[in-house]
């Protein structure tokens, strides 16, 4: 039992490298071909099936996608058929593990590949290369826990009546077993892979192995179910076409069963021609369930499109993205730009009644996105973007505490004595910040002029003060408020601005 269990886990081991290293190497490839390619069903099918046959993991283009749609960087329409391709595309591994890891002495293989992958991920100067060794070496490791597998479900002396011996049915017991399989390993990949070694060691017969692939096939949306929690409604929308896909083949696929088995039950008796029967059997109702999709997808989709529709914040951040830095970054200066805008349309008439706490709370939600997606393996370049992005997220913070400073002298600025100068010098601050949401060229001259109007005006304020004998401490609290105004739109300006602003600092 111990044997089977570093067998399986030496297995998951590799199906992790493996994915983990695609998705870094592959990054590029999978944000192209997921946010940019697909401009129909067709191609975004396709997508679907290639970008999984990349990556190794149908669950992770799942999750992906369902990132993209909840941060608004792909429709409804476009993504349904990428979740669709990505079911065809899991059935590579089945065939992957069916015509390499049972027909081909890996022995020959497997240490090779696994050495030359640790070489490239201690020694490549590349963090793409480093994440190829990964992948190499996941690889190999992967049939290597393949051999391990076969060699301990031999070792086992298993009567496959056992496991029907409470519920007479093969076929409701190999549908629990994938489901819980899937579940388990978060991988339908990896869940089939066991399958097709179980099987091939003898293990149950064709009709449990066959339900238990339909099972696995139905369990991979756990992975979809658990990703859009919290999500939007376009996410929600998605994760449920995907639940009825599946439920869908997976229906039809046991209503076949005896239709597509007939006539083989000779052939099915030898356990070696198991998986070649499986990875056939997955593919041929995968493939049947798309035909069916054909014209039952857009009465489908115009159903789901009415359901779901609570409103939530848009953002171009989702925490399904952060596992894929590559795609993580896609969304991050988007979001930057929004937080921005948003700053810039703070009214500069100042108010008590003035919420703050919701642009704070969206700063130190990107922070957490990022520190999420730093935790994965980065590129030279990605590291440099979200260190850029966490400088942004730190001007906009400290803009935000002046801008509440500025805010909590409301009072003192509504002094009749200084008003009218007071308002004129705000609505200059406040043609300035539309300038800056215009992302007007050349704001130089515009900020120089706003700092000698500021100069100016303290000036006045202070004559005004000593000649109708007012009140020191208020004309402080006037002027550090105006001091506050301004410090805000400078740190906003700061963002990004570098290449096109001479930074001149606010008068004292």
């Amino acid at each position: 039992m111990m044997q089977l269990l570093g067998a399986l886990g030496l297995f998951l081991l590799g199906m992790w490298l493996m994915t983990e290293g695609l998705k870094i190497a592959g990054g590029k490839a999978l944000e192209h071909m997921l946010g940019k390619w697909i401009s129909s069903r067709l191609r975004g099918f396709i997508a679907g099936i290639v970008v999984t046959g990349l990556v190794q993991s149908s669950s992770a283009v799942t999750v992906a996608t369902i990132g993209f749609v909840n941060a608004g960087l792909m429709s409804f329409s476009q993504s349904v058929w990428v979740i669709f391709g990505s079911n065809v595309g899991t059935t590579l591994t089945a065939w992957l593990v069916t015509l390499i890891g049972f027909k081909l002495n890996m022995s020959a293989v497997t240490y090779p590949l696994i050495g030359i992958g640790a070489l490239l991920k201690v020694f490549s100067p590349k963090v793409r290369g480093q994440s190829l060794g990964m992948a190499l070496a996941g690889f190999g490791l992967l049939f290597m826990g393949i051999d391990a597998l076969q060699a301990s479900f031999s070792a086992i002396q298993f009567d496959p009546q056992t496991l029907t011996q409470w519920i007479n049915s093969p076929i409701l017991v190999g549908l629990g077993l994938g489901v819980v399989l899937t579940v388990l390993t978060q991988s339908s990949s990896a869940a089939i892979a066991i399958i097709l070694t179980a099987s091939a060691s003898g293990m149950g017969d064709w009709e449990l192995a066959a339900a238990a692939v339909i099972g696995a096939n139905i369990g991979t949306t756990s992975t979809a179910l658990l990703a859009s929690l919290g999500a939007s409604s376009g996410a929600k929308r998605l994760v449920m076409a995907h639940v009825l896909f599946n439920l869908l083949t997976g229906v039809v696929a046991l209503c076949l069963l005896p239709v597509l088995t007939w006539g083989l039950n000779d052939w099915l008796g030898s356990p070696e021609h198991m998986p070649m029967f499986l990875a056939l059997f997955h593919t041929g109702f995968n493939l049947l369930g798309i035909l069916l999709m054909l014209p039952i997808e857009p009465k489908m989709s115009a159903w789901l499109l009415k359901k779901f529709r609570r409103v939530s914040r848009y953002t171009h951040l989702d925490a399904n993205l952060a596992s894929v830095p590559e795609l993580a970054l896609s969304g991050v200066p988007k979001e930057v730009a929004m937080l921005r805008l948003a700053i810039l349309e703070l009214p500069q008439q100042p108010s008590t009644e003035t919420k703050l706490d919701g642009l704070l709370g969206r700063v130190e939600e990107t922070r957490d996105f990022i520190n999420k997606a730093g935790r994965n393996t980065l590129t030279e370049l990605q590291g440099e973007g979200f260190e850029a992005a966490v400088a942004d997220l730190h001007g906009f913070a400290t803009a935000l505490e002046s801008y509440a400073e500025f805010v909590q002298h409301a009072d003192a600025l509504s002094n009749p004595a200084y008003r009218q100068d007071i308002q004129e010098w705000l609505a200059q601050v406040q043609q300035f910040a539309d300038l800056q949401r215009q992302m007007e060229q050349g704001l130089d001259e515009p900020w120089r002029a706003l700092n000698q109007a500021y100069q100016q005006l303290r000036h006045r304020l202070i004559r005004t003060s000593i000649s109708q004998h007012l009140d020191a401490a208020a004309l402080e609290q006037v002027l550090r408020g105006l001091s506050a105004c301004l410090r805000c739109q400078r740190r906003i300006l700061e963002v990004g601005q570098d290449d096109r602003l001479t930074v001149v600092p606010e008068a004292a």
